[in-house]
């Protein structure tokens, strides 16, 4: 890029040569002034305007976690609300406590960068201040969070009257907080103010400069001083309102370039920088609409978060389909199928994409996704790829009506495992995809397939299993030997929440799994028997009456530990 004709610096110069040795003195008192004006505006703009936006993110996340609070306390507080409420609510509780964290986190950073790159030591004290009341507030907030959960476990274990007690010093706790952010947001508000003000005064000794100029030396100096300190001045306002728009998520503005100095080329550089972000947003809403919007952003942010050259990550994968849609809308035109189908899709795919699940591709009616670092904590991919299914499976009489006219009722069919993977970019050099690759991915296929076999919903491996937080029922439904496969994989059902669940019920199976594979035909045969009733009928326990008919029949061998042989997919 060719440097500027006319450098500011020149254009000072200039008129200082022609103003001989007092208008040299002027040009550098001048000179200084703006250099003022100038740091004045880079410290708003770089580090104080950020800085509000982050405090007021937290104000935002705080009201939010307050508002949370309420809420959850009225459903104690009433004993009408039901778990599901109670945990979605204060997962969204955490998730609001993480967020705060974060955006202190990034606070401090800006803060520590602004105190590092300003030598006033005025400016300096302020900031510091500043870092004090944002230390404060993250004090306070982890207080405010950990009385909260206090409060709420109070109210679980049905300690009424400690929670109360306890809920008298939230109170407190959750005011100073909302004190002290609004305190450091008047200081920001303050300082902001105070910074404008300093550039304002400094503007004004630059006018003031010009009029000694009219005074003591020609129009020809009075009229090149008052186009100089126009051309400062404009521009660096338009460029702080076009900054503020562009802050505020508005990408079509533009900076006007109306000289050829250095504020020409911030604008043009910033008239860059706009269009280049407008691009971003559109290739992540273009793109998004065909690969998983985070990996979209990851990529073109090129992030260190999401590993697209490979890595190894213990994931879970989940395959979901509904069987038999396909088959219910083989007389539909091709315009009505794809409708249908997209519709499918988008209600198979929700509950995943709200839990933090990627989507890897679509198998004909296939969902395959899964759950894992970075979008997933490492150690919650399981309960969220579990929570995924139950919600599908709350969905299904949704798809059913999709084609209210068929008489054929749908079945879900869901295979969940849990293993290490490679993850990453995968593909040719033209063409890749974010995906996983591993035994994993095969074990959830076939599991899927188990899950029709055995008449459930949702079949889970066994490293699935022993993840689970005890939210989750399951029971064991077989060792299998899989097709493709030499070592036996131990099958279970996810049954669904914990309090939905009859104990009674997984007591009897259980019982009669035992006696089967001790070869107690009888013991198992009652047990089994115990779990169907004519209005709900076990599929997996009346698998198991048919199989202990057959075994009865025959001679087993010595060795026999009842791991079955699969024999489809």
């Amino acid at each position: 890029m060719a440097a500027p004709k006319l450098p500011i610096g020149v254009k000072i110069f200039g008129i200082a040569a022609s103003m001989l040795g007092l208008l040299l003195v002027v040009v550098s008192v001048s000179s200084n002034r703006l250099r003022l004006v100038n740091q004045e505006i880079a410290t708003l703009a770089e580090y104080i305007i950020p800085i509000t936006d982050k405090v007021a993110q937290i104000d935002v996340h705080s009201l939010e976690q307050e508002r949370l609070l309420e809420r959850i306390l009225r459903h104690y507080e009433s004993n009408s609300g039901d778990r599901d409420s109670i945990a979605a609510e204060l997962a969204e509780f955490r998730q609001r406590d993480r967020a705060v964290d974060g955006e202190v986190r990034e606070g401090e950073v800006l803060i520590d960068r602004a105190i590092a790159d300003n030598s006033d030591p005025h400016t300096q004290n302020k900031l510091e201040f500043l870092r004090q009341q944002l230390i404060a507030v993250e004090q306070q907030h982890q207080d405010f969070h950990d009385r909260a959960l206090e409060v709420f476990r109070l109210f679980a274990e049905e300690q009424t009257a400690a929670a109360r007690q306890v809920e008298q010093g939230l109170i407190v706790a959750e005011a100073d907080l909302d004190r002290s952010i609004a305190e450091i947001l008047l200081e920001l508000e303050a300082f902001t103010v105070a910074a404008a003000a300093t550039g304002q005064q400094h503007q004004n000794t630059v006018q003031q400069i010009g009029v000694a100029i009219a005074i003591l030396a020609t129009a020809f100096g009075s009229t090149c001083a008052g186009l100089v300190t126009l051309g400062l001045v404009r521009p660096v306002r338009q460029l702080t309102d076009q900054i503020q728009a562009v802050q505020q998520g508005n990408l079509d503005r533009q900076a006007k370039v109306t000289s050829q100095d250095e504020i020409a080329t911030l604008a043009a550089a910033f008239n860059r920088m706009v269009q280049e972000l407008k691009v971003k947003a559109q290739l992540e809403e273009t793109f998004g609409k065909y690969v998983d919007p985070r990996v979209v952003k990851q990529l073109i942010n090129k992030t260190e978060s999401t590993t697209t050259t490979g890595d190894r990550q213990v994931m879970t994968v989940c395959f979901s389909e509904v069987k038999g849609l396909d088959s219910m809308a083989q007389n539909l035109g091709p315009q009505q199928w794809v409708e249908v189908i997209n519709q499918y899709l988008t209600i198979m795919s929700q509950p995943i994409t709200e839990r933090a699940g990627v989507i890897d591709k679509f198998i004909n009616t296939v969902v395959m996704s899964f759950f894992g670092p970075p979008f997933a904590e490492a150690d919650n991919h399981a309960n969220l790829a579990c929570e995924a299914a139950l919600r599908q499976r709350s969905h299904l009489q949704q798809i059913q009506q999709l084609l209210p006219n068929a008489t054929t009722i749908l079945h879900l069919q869901i295979g969940i495992a849990t293993g290490n993977l490679v993850v990453g970019n995968m593909g040719s050099a033209n063409a890749k995809s974010y995906t996983v690759m591993g035994d994993t991915v095969n074990i959830a296929s076939r599991l899927k397939g188990v899950s029709q076999q055995y008449g459930v919903a949702i079949a889970l491996s066994q490293e699935t299993q022993e993840l689970l937080s005890d939210r989750y029922a399951t029971r064991e439904l077989d060792t299998i030997q899989v097709v493709g496969k030499t070592e036996p994989v131990r099958v279970y059902e996810l049954l669904g929440y914990t309090h939905e669940i009859d104990p009674q019920h997984q007591t009897h199976f259980a019982l009669g799994l035992a006696a089967y594979r001790q070869q107690q035909w009888d013991e198992a045969a009652t047990h089994f028997s115990q779990c169907s009733t004519p209005d709900a009928p076990d599929p997996p326990a009346q698998l198991y009456l048919k199989r202990i008919q057959q075994l009865r029949q025959q001679t087993l061998p010595p060795n026999w530990d009842g791991i079955w042989q699969m024999t489809q997919k």
